[in-house]
């Protein structure tokens, strides 16, 4: 996946799309956090799945955080 691609996945393919990852058991043993706030991540609360250098990292549905990942990507783009 390109950087600067963003791809929406259904909810019911999110496993899928975890396993595909080498996430799935990360995350279903909630031992994944969010990228901005430090909160633990479930299949109920990501609200992104994203790369950071060579990790898998998360953003959860708070507000401030779904914003900050707004602010990340743009400040990766043109960084």
């Amino acid at each position: 996946m390109k950087e600067s691609q963003i791809k929406a996945v259904h909810q019911r393919d999110l496993r899928r799309l975890l396993k595909s990852l080498g996430v799935y058991e990360a995350v279903s043993c909630k031992t994944c956090t969010c990228f901005f706030c430090g909160c633990t991540i479930d299949e109920d609360t990501i609200a992104a799945v994203f790369p950071y250098g060579e990790e898998v990292c998360f953003c959860c549905g708070k507000p401030e955080c779904c914003s900050a990942l707004i602010d990340f990507e743009q400040e990766e783009s043109y960084g």
